[in-house]
Protein backbone atom coordinates (compact mmCIF):
# COMPACT_ATOMS: atom_id res chain seq x y z
CA UNK A 1 0.00 0.00 0.00
CA UNK A 2 1.56 3.68 -1.18
CA UNK A 3 1.70 5.87 1.29
CA UNK A 4 0.07 9.28 1.66
CA UNK A 5 2.56 11.37 0.35
CA UNK A 6 3.24 9.07 -2.58
CA UNK A 7 -0.49 8.99 -3.15
CA UNK A 8 -0.57 12.94 -3.37
CA UNK A 9 2.34 13.17 -5.20
CA UNK A 10 0.86 10.78 -7.90
CA UNK A 11 -2.32 12.88 -8.05
CA UNK A 12 -0.10 16.36 -8.69
CA UNK A 13 1.89 14.28 -11.12
CA UNK A 14 -1.55 13.22 -12.94
CA UNK A 15 -2.94 17.27 -13.43
CA UNK A 16 0.42 18.46 -14.15
CA UNK A 17 0.71 15.95 -16.73
CA UNK A 18 -2.48 16.51 -18.03
CA UNK A 19 -2.24 19.79 -18.05
CA UNK A 20 1.02 19.24 -20.12
CA UNK A 21 -0.85 16.93 -22.30
CA UNK A 22 -3.17 19.11 -23.37
CA UNK A 23 -1.61 22.62 -23.45
CA UNK A 24 2.28 22.20 -24.53
CA UNK A 25 2.50 19.00 -26.50
CA UNK A 26 1.92 20.27 -30.00
CA UNK A 27 2.25 16.19 -31.64
CA UNK A 28 -1.17 15.85 -33.70
CA UNK A 29 -1.36 12.16 -32.44
CA UNK A 30 -1.98 13.73 -28.54
CA UNK A 31 -3.43 17.40 -29.46
CA UNK A 32 -6.28 16.60 -31.19
CA UNK A 33 -7.38 13.43 -29.57
CA UNK A 34 -10.20 12.98 -26.01
CA UNK A 35 -7.78 11.26 -23.69
CA UNK A 36 -8.32 11.26 -19.94
CA UNK A 37 -5.10 10.40 -17.57
CA UNK A 38 -6.95 8.23 -14.86
CA UNK A 39 -4.49 7.66 -12.43
CA UNK A 40 -0.47 7.51 -12.25
CA UNK A 41 1.54 4.89 -9.81
CA UNK A 42 4.91 6.46 -9.04
CA UNK A 43 7.53 4.18 -7.65
CA UNK A 44 8.62 4.73 -3.46
CA UNK A 45 11.91 6.51 -5.01
CA UNK A 46 10.05 8.76 -7.36
CA UNK A 47 12.25 7.89 -9.95
CA UNK A 48 9.79 6.27 -12.28
CA UNK A 49 5.95 7.01 -12.63
CA UNK A 50 3.14 4.89 -14.91
CA UNK A 51 0.52 7.30 -16.17
CA UNK A 52 -2.49 5.48 -17.17
CA UNK A 53 -4.76 6.96 -20.32
CA UNK A 54 -8.02 5.83 -20.94
CA UNK A 55 -9.88 6.64 -23.92
CA UNK A 56 -12.89 5.28 -26.47
CA UNK A 57 -10.71 5.57 -29.44
CA UNK A 58 -10.24 2.36 -31.84
CA UNK A 59 -7.21 0.39 -31.29
CA UNK A 60 -5.25 1.71 -34.01
CA UNK A 61 -5.66 5.38 -32.76
CA UNK A 62 -5.21 4.51 -29.13
CA UNK A 63 -1.68 3.15 -30.48
CA UNK A 64 -1.01 6.10 -32.03
CA UNK A 65 -2.17 8.20 -28.92
CA UNK A 66 0.35 6.41 -27.01
CA UNK A 67 2.99 6.36 -29.06
CA UNK A 68 2.74 10.27 -29.54
CA UNK A 69 2.57 10.44 -25.55
CA UNK A 70 5.38 7.97 -25.21
CA UNK A 71 7.70 10.20 -28.23
CA UNK A 72 6.90 13.50 -25.78
CA UNK A 73 7.83 11.68 -22.50
CA UNK A 74 10.73 13.30 -22.10
CA UNK A 75 9.63 16.85 -22.92
CA UNK A 76 6.65 16.06 -20.37
CA UNK A 77 9.72 15.14 -18.01
CA UNK A 78 11.06 18.63 -18.84
CA UNK A 79 7.89 20.45 -18.17
CA UNK A 80 7.72 18.62 -14.88
CA UNK A 81 10.94 19.76 -13.55
CA UNK A 82 9.91 23.27 -13.58
CA UNK A 83 6.20 23.05 -12.41
CA UNK A 84 7.13 20.46 -9.68
CA UNK A 85 9.28 21.13 -6.40
CA UNK A 86 10.42 17.66 -5.67
CA UNK A 87 13.47 16.25 -5.10
CA UNK A 88 13.62 13.90 -7.95
CA UNK A 89 11.03 13.91 -11.31
CA UNK A 90 10.38 10.67 -12.40
CA UNK A 91 10.48 9.51 -15.89
CA UNK A 92 6.95 8.96 -17.29
CA UNK A 93 5.44 6.09 -19.41
CA UNK A 94 2.22 6.08 -21.03
CA UNK A 95 0.45 2.75 -20.35
CA UNK A 96 -3.39 1.81 -21.82
CA UNK A 97 -5.87 1.92 -19.12
CA UNK A 98 -9.19 0.02 -20.32
CA UNK A 99 -11.34 1.08 -17.68
CA UNK A 100 -13.26 3.95 -19.55
CA UNK A 101 -13.97 1.33 -22.65
CA UNK A 102 -15.06 -1.64 -20.62
CA UNK A 103 -17.40 0.78 -18.41
CA UNK A 104 -18.77 2.14 -21.81
CA UNK A 105 -19.25 -1.81 -23.15
CA UNK A 106 -21.23 -2.70 -20.22
CA UNK A 107 -23.01 0.61 -20.11
CA UNK A 108 -24.07 -0.41 -23.83
CA UNK A 109 -24.80 -3.81 -23.10
CA UNK A 110 -27.41 -2.20 -20.39
CA UNK A 111 -29.25 -0.43 -22.66
CA UNK A 112 -29.49 -2.87 -25.70
CA UNK A 113 -30.90 -5.35 -22.89
CA UNK A 114 -33.37 -3.21 -21.86
CA UNK A 115 -34.82 -2.54 -25.42
CA UNK A 116 -34.96 -6.41 -26.10
CA UNK A 117 -36.70 -7.10 -22.84
CA UNK A 118 -40.18 -7.36 -23.41
CA UNK A 119 -42.50 -4.40 -21.37
CA UNK A 120 -44.90 -6.09 -18.72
Amino acid sequence: MPSRRLLRVADLLREEIDAILRRSVHDPRVQERDFTITRVEASPDLRHARAFVSTLLDEAGRDALLEGMNRAAGFVHRELMGRVRLKAIPAVEFVYDPGLAQGQRIADLLTTLKHERPQP
